[in-house]
């Protein structure tokens, strides 16, 4: 006797009905009882089904895709192992450009600081001390008899030019760094003052000739188009 227990249009666990179905369907109580114990029949029966089937279908199907997808990465091998090697140098590029840059700031770094305005400006006040001291020097040598009048114009007369300019520089890299507002330097300007006198002996000929310097000789330098002074900006 059969039991027919399949409904037309039907799902059995979410699956429409099939062949596989309606053969089970058709099929008696014996029939279903031996096929339960017969595990290779059930196999067999299942192989036969459409939706296996469609599902085996689909699988082959995938793996062709798959397949003819690996293959076609293969192609793409050897582009991909340049385009990796390129990768390679361009990193090795940029972590040297790197290694540079940083090596460059250090260095500007440091040069920003040497060479920083307040820094210079000490500098340069520093050096003009030490010219006027050097200036001062010679006056007093000059003053004490141990320094004729040539030697002391060929040397007093650069420094103090010398001594001027970077007097006037300081100036005007303090204004600058002030917001042009004069700042007075680290020594301040010396005082006009006229030339200091040689030791003379106090003889009645020498003051009789009118001659305030009886040992000063025109340097050879000078013309007798110009006029000599005597007179410092100490």
């Amino acid at each position: 006797m059969a039991f027919n227990c399949a409904v037309p249009g039907a799902n059995y666990n979410g699956f429409a009905n099939d062949d596989l179905s309606t053969s089970l369907a058709g099929m008696s109580k014996a029939d279903l009882e031996k096929l339960l114990n017969n595990a290779e029949a059930i196999k067999e029966m299942a192989k036969t089904s459409s939706q296996v089937k469609k599902s085996i279908a689909d699988k082959e199907s995938l793996m062709q895709k798959n397949r003819q997808l690996a293959e076609a990465n293969l192609d793409l091998e050897p582009q991909f192992l340049v385009k990796k090697q390129e990768l390679a140098v361009l990193y090795k590029q940029l972590s040297d450009a790197k290694e540079l840059y940083a090596s460059l700031k250090s260095r500007i770094d440091a040069l920003g600081t040497n060479y920083n305005p307040s820094t210079i400006l000490a500098l340069m006040q520093a050096a003009n001390a030490e010219v006027e001291e050097r200036s001062d020097d010679l006056a007093n040598q000059f003053v004490n008899g141990s320094m004729n009048v040539d030697d002391f114009l060929r040397e007093f007369l650069p420094l103090r030019k010398l001594c001027n300019e970077r007097r006037f520089k300081c100036e005007k890299l303090a204004e600058n760094l002030s917001g042009s507002r004069p700042v007075i330097a680290s020594r301040p300007p010396a005082p006009f003052r006229e030339a200091p006198k040689p030791p003379v002996s106090a003889s009645s000929s020498n003051l009789g000739s009118g001659q305030l310097y009886p040992n000063l000789s025109r340097p050879s330098s000078m013309t007798n188009d110009h006029t000599v002074s005597y007179g410092f900006n100490m």
